[in-house]
């Protein structure tokens, strides 16, 4: 591979169709970019605090079992999962997988555990599986000796026996032993049941030393109890006292459970409840159960009891296991949906930390019932802040209103609006959206019909109706809705369906808000004489279509001739051509198939039940069949387009490994990678057969990550795609694009972060006991808005592409997925205990920042890992984004080191407090108790706590007036004892810190004034703060396998509020300047609400000083402006730099790019006043790099700047708007700009981009 400079541009072609899709379009790219004004209305009447029957914590439970220390395991059905819980129903971790490797299986409907093992009766492979009981893999063993598919699963307890009940038309018993699952040949195959079909769906194995199996006939409605002796199942229907086989009649039995007395339970699905037996007299005893989606169940299927005698039974359609005592009593409940209003809020939380719903829309919270205003209240108001309040305040509704007054409640939402207080909310390219979320019926419904027809024909603010667990359509939720002017009403009966429902609507509300025209993106990628050029096309309610074109460059840097277009290379390719893999199914280069459907159901339909036509439907449509006829030609089997959008990230070119060994001469070459390689036989790597043949001459790729969650890879040669790949996490998305609506599909996030690509040299193998280091060529990727994950490939040969781990955060269910190397995944919880060290993810945003490759040393070796900024979190979520991670590429991914960024906030009081040495259980404190804090005031204050590490937590208490009073705080887990705290009182305006921006990385290739081992970076964070990172120190690893410390310290701080607006959402610009000093250029904005035009907005850019460097020096006092000159000042030696104040809401839009002399910054300027509802203007700054003195501005047209990119003494921006016309030293063609540098040469050390290795 080589290093090349890079130009890829990609541009956005959209027609001017108002649209309703699934993904925000690019803020300041249409004629109104002012956000949607959204009021969430949650009704908080009594009724709201009924129970949920189901939510996502559990799908479809079908068997439950209970180890010897209490712990529960849970069975899901279509996820082919096990889930397991601690005996309080804390969760602990998740195994298995649909599949056929070791610890996967199909469709298993029971297991049992004996032991430290877990035995499953996998029937879709026809086999026994045998596990650890943390999934481990142990042995498979086929069932082919009986004859049928295998159901049932009872062990003989301390060993012996497995025996395995099966369905099919003898019903047979087959037993195993438990040790190696070898088939008792020695005994019989029992297929006593009588005649016609058998289903023996449920077994169990006596637990009081009585040598008996209990089994469950499905389908004949009859329990029996069979006795062993010796090695096989003798006897009839005799009597019960002798050891033969006992049969009693019963109602649809599923699974049967013996209690220490020897009595025999079963469940019965169609009377939803649990029986007992006497199998004496066949007299049953209803123990527990009635059909209920709250206090009962609806069909219970497992049932297992534990030696105390508790009950433990799955209830299947409300996702939770139930456990009882004796008595029938309930007392414990693990995967139950809770309340409504603790669904409602959760699922509230989930959508004002969105980004793909908050960039495009202003939030604010009432809450509603009776006419009281403590009852029905504005608790937060609507502004561009509104969803990090609430995403703090909701938890703090209770649900204890006596009625639901919506007549009042409308009439409150109608005055907040008309009294101005909600910003734009009457401009003719306003969009105001009232979301009404209830469970019933309200009084006064004709005046409530008047409010919202009023409100939608004379105010232009529409009405949403939601219906929770109604149970059935409702004629006041479907009034309201029409004359609300959104036509139909939403109805959901579940936290999953919820979520759906809110999302459709809140997407309904942003996509009206813009008149799309057509924006630009564009980043650094050419290659020789060639250029990449990236396009998509935005059409209403599809699939967003992409482009990627290669040209001919010609000499003077205009474009030449067009070489291909792999969309239409991919159109003309037959969907079953195509080669489409992920992790998951058996291991393909094509494993994305309808013939894998039992495999990616589950994991493409996580919070549904899909019939198998959904399923083919869907992965057809991402292969490339319009399944959904969005032409609407009543062709359901044609061609689409196939490439989707390639919007956020880069694309890279892969060839031949070339990198140099070649010494340098400089100082430092021996901490230089080109010295490292060549002392690690690179050049016979080179020339080897490692890549699928001959290195030297390895196929050329680009890849190219794409929204409809598929990184391609295309051949350069010819523009064809060889294959394409699914990160297993991404899955999950696809479930979104189905639309209820005829003839349309919703666009959605996949990969929309940026792959970096690398040869290094590490043990691809690390779990086969064998060090055997070689080099690879290994990609690595974030996806964006896509979700929270990381994913590294192996693309040595270009044929065989290989996972070699990936990683998922899911911040709201509080889960960390990791998948090694053989692709088995396993997952790790940290609602209640910490995930491992080395797969603490907990903070892993929405991954906008690239990876970074390099080397650092551990214990004295070197090791390769990747650095990255840990997401973005929308502003809105404390626990997520505020760290940058040390990623270990040799180890699957596995965490080397989680740096937390300072969160400097405007702390206004500090309450001390703690806890007592010992043990602590407790996981909730009364604030006033405790810290002496008795409220705060709503409006200009908030809570936030430290001390505890990284358990995440919440405060709620009651709004009275603006005063939030009984304050709680309650932790996810129990904070140990001894553990000190401090709630601060913070000013509101502080900004919930995160890390979108890339790196910027300063290692020993960067420039000869580095030399060290590792890496100098900075980060740059929502907050304004520059963190500066020391990576060059020879690191060890504690007993965790995690390094115990990397140093950091502030560099500078821009003094950010929510108010001032001062985001860093892009990367500093690094450069060394002719006075030796490295410098580092940047500037603040909201990118995701560049309209916003408040008069306290003050945006800067700066060009700063590290005067330390190369070394690292810990900063007592961070820097800001009062350090700095501004223009015409030029700083001095002593001064850290320079800063512009920019002028009129301005805001910075794009990387700065540093050319000789000067530095570009692309700014946005908002339109205001009546001509607000009109895209901004598109300025090009450029500063000089050492004094900050203008020396451009000029209007390049409407819309957004991208990066200046610099090739020669040609610069090209894109713009995302129209370009204007007979700019004095620019031309532009489209939504191209392009003109000659007229920076000077100085001598200074311009190291652009060096760092960045890219191939």
């Amino acid at each position: 591979m080589v290093r090349f400079t890079r130009i890829v541009l990609i541009l956005l072609i959209t027609n001017l169709f108002g649209f309703a899709n699934a993904k925000s379009p690019p803020p300041g790219t249409g004629t109104s970019d002012i956000p949607a004004n959204i009021l969430i209305m949650l009704d908080n009447s009594g009724s709201m605090s009924a129970r949920l029957g189901g939510s996502t914590s559990i799908h479809y439970p079908v068997d439950v079992n209970v180890d010897s220390n209490g712990n529960i395991y849970v069975l899901e059905y279509w996820n082919n999962r096990i889930k397991k819980f601690d005996s309080s129903g804390n969760f602990l971790k998740s195994f298995g997988g649909s599949g056929s490797s070791c610890n996967r299986w199909r469709s298993a409907r029971q297991f049992d555990i004996d032991g430290n093992f877990i035995y499953i009766s996998d029937t879709n492979n026809a086999r026994i599986v045998k596990l650890t009981l943390d999934g481990g893999c142990v042995r498979t063993r086929s069932t082919g000796f009986l004859r049928e598919s295998p159901q049932a699963m009872a062990v003989e307890n301390g060993g012996g026996y497995a025996w395995v009940g099966g369905g099919g038309r003898s019903g047979r018993i087959a037993s195993y032993f438990s040790s190696n699952l070898n088939q008792n040949s020695g005994g019989n195959v029992y297929s006593n049941q009588g005649g016609g079909y058998n289903f023996i769906w449920g077994a169990s194995w006596a637990k009081n030393g009585r040598a008996r199996l209990g089994y469950a006939n499905a389908s004949k409605n009859n329990v029996r109890v069979a006795y062993r002796s010796g090695h096989q199942l003798i006897g009839d229907n005799n009597p019960y006292s002798s050891n033969y086989v006992r049969r009693c009649n019963a109602n649809a039995p599923t699974d049967v459970a013996f209690d220490s007395a020897g009595n025999v339970y079963y469940t019965s699905r169609n009377r939803h409840a649990v029986y007992k037996l006497n199998m004496s007299t066949c007299g049953e005893t209803k123990v527990v159960g009635s059909w209920s989606s709250s206090a009962g169940f609806r069909y219970p299927y497992g049932i297992e009891i534990d030696s105390s005698d508790n009950i433990y039974v799955t209830d299947y359609y409300n996702f939770s296991v139930r456990k009882y005592n004796t008595s029938g009593s309930e007392t414990l409940s693990v995967g139950s949906g809770g309340t409504r209003i603790a669904a409602a809020i959760k699922v509230i939380k989930k959508i004002v930390s969105n980004t793909d719903l908050t960039s495009g829309a202003n939030f604010g919270l009432m809450e509603w019932s009776t006419t009281r205003s403590s009852d029905t209240r504005i608790r937060v108001k609507i502004s561009d802040t509104g969803a990090k309040t609430i995403f703090s305040d909701v938890g703090s509704v209770r649900a204890t209103g006596y009625t639901t007054d919506l007549n009042h409640a409308m009439n409150v939402a109608r005055n907040y609006f008309l009294s101005g207080q909600v910003s734009n909310w009457n401009k003719s390219c306003s969009q105001n959206y009232l979301i009404v979320i209830s469970d019933g019926y309200w009084t006064r419904h004709s005046s409530v019909l008047a409010i919202a027809d009023s409100l939608n024909k004379a105010n232009n603010i529409k009405t949403f109706a939601v219906g929770f667990a109604l149970g059935s359509a409702n004629n006041n939720y479907k009034t309201l809705a029409q004359k609300g002017g959104t036509t139909s009403p939403l109805y959901a009966d579940n936290e999953t369906e919820l979520l759906a429902k809110l999302t459709d609507a809140i997407k309904q509300a942003i996509s009206g808000r813009l008149t799309f025209t057509t924006p630009a993106v564009m980043s650094d990628v050419t290659k020789g004489d060639f250029i990449y050029q990236a396009t998509f096309e935005y059409e209403k309610s599809k699939q967003w279509k992409g482009r990627l074109k290669k040209y001919k460059l010609n000499s003077n840097g205009t474009f030449g001739a067009e070489q291909w277009d792999a969309a239409d290379k991919l159109f003309n390719k037959k969907a079953s051509s195509r080669n489409i893999w992920t992790v998951g199914p058996s291991h393909s280069i094509n494993n994305f198939t309808v013939s894998n459907r039992d495999d990616l159901k589950a994991l493409m339909f996580p919070s549904q039940s899909p019939t198998d036509d959904q399923v083919d439907n869907l992965i057809n449509f991402i292969r490339g069949v319009d399944t959904y006829d969005q032409d609407a030609d009543n062709n359901k089997t044609e061609s689409i387009h196939k490439l989707a959008d390639i919007y956020h990230s880069e694309v890279i070119v892969v060839g031949i490994p070339e990198a140099s060994t070649q010494d340098t001469g400089a100082g430092n070459f021996t901490k230089t990678d080109a010295y490292y390689r060549s002392q690690k036989q690179y050049n016979n790597f080179k020339s080897s057969s490692e890549c699928g043949g001959n290195c030297n001459s390895r196929t050329e790729l680009i890849y190219a990550g794409a929204n409809n969650g598929i990184l391609h890879a295309f051949k350069t040669s010819d523009g064809e795609e060889l294959w394409g790949y699914i990160p297993p996490f991404l899955l999950g998305n696809f479930e979104r694009i189905p639309s209820s609506k005829a003839n349309s599909t919703n666009a959605i996030y996949g990969i929309d972060g940026s792959p970096v690509a690398k040869d290094i040299y590490f043990d691809d193998t690390p779990n086969d006991s064998v060090n055997n280091p070689r080099w690879r060529t290994v990609l690595l990727g974030g996806v964006g808005a896509g979700g929270n994950g990381l994913y590294m490939l192996d693309i040595t040969d270009p044929n065989n592409p290989k996972q070699l781990f990936a990683i998922h955060n899911d911040g709201t269910n509080k889960e960390i997925t990791h998948w090694n190397t053989a692709g088995f995944q396993n997952i790790y919880s940290y609602g209640a205990t910490n995930p491992p060290a080395d797969l603490d993810y907990r903070k892993l945003g929405e991954t906008w920042s690239t990876p970074r490759i390099l080397r650092i040393k551990v214990n004295g070796k070197d090791k390769w890992v990747a650095v990255l900024g840990g997401g973005y979190n929308g502003g809105v979520s404390p626990d997520i984004g505020s760290a940058v991670f040390v990623v270990d590429l040799e180890n699957e991914g596995k965490l080397l080191k989680k740096i937390n960024i300072t969160d400097q906030a405007n702390v206004m009081h500090n309450y001390v407090w703690g806890l007592p040495k010992g043990t602590n259980t407790l996981t909730e404190f009364d604030l006033e108790t405790r810290a002496s804090i008795t409220s705060y005031n709503v409006n200009c204050c908030k809570l936030r706590v430290s001390g505890a590490g990284d358990i995440p937590y919440t405060i709620t208490g009651t709004l009275v007036g603006n005063e939030m009073r009984n304050l709680k705080l309650k932790f996810d887990s129990a904070p140990p004892g001894g553990t000190n705290f401090i709630v601060q009182k913070v000013n509101k305006t502080d900004i919930i810190n995160s890390l979108p921006a890339n790196l910027s990385v300063i290692t020993s290739d960067s420039t000869s004034k580095a030399n060290y081992d590792g890496a100098i970076v900075y980060a740059a964070d929502l907050e304004g703060k520059i963190t500066k990172i020391n990576l060059t120190d020879n690191f060890t690893l504690n007993s965790d396998n995690v390094i115990s410390n990397i140093s950091s310290t502030t560099l500078f701080n821009s003094q950010s509020t929510s108010d001032n607006g001062r985001y860093i959402y892009t990367r500093p610009e690094i450069t060394i300047n002719n006075d030796d000093n490295l410098w580092l250029y940047f500037g603040t904005g909201n990118t995701q609400k560049l309209q916003d035009q408040s008069n306290k907005t003050q945006n800067r850019v700066y060009g700063i000083k590290d005067k330390d460097f190369p070394s690292y020096v810990n900063i007592n006092s961070p820097g800001d402006v009062s350090k700095c000159k501004t223009s015409p000042t030029c700083p001095g030696s002593s001064d850290l730099g320079w800063y512009v104040n920019l002028p009129n809401a301005q805001k910075l839009t794009a990387e700065p790019t540093v050319d000789k002399d000067r530095v570009y910054f692309p700014i946005y300027e908002p339109t205001s006043g009546t001509n607000a509802c009109k895209t901004g203007k598109a300025i090009l700054t450029a500063y000089d790099s050492k004094c900050g003195n203008s020396v451009l501005n000029v209007n390049l047209g409407t819309g957004v700047l991208s990066k200046v990119v610099k090739q020669g003494d040609n610069l090209y921006i894109g713009i995302a708007g129209e370009a204007n016309k007979n700019i004095s030293g620019f031309t532009s063609k489209d939504n191209l700009i392009t003109g000659k540098s007229q920076a000077k040469d100085t001598g200074t050390e311009i190291q652009l981009e060096k760092w960045k290795e890219n191939y």
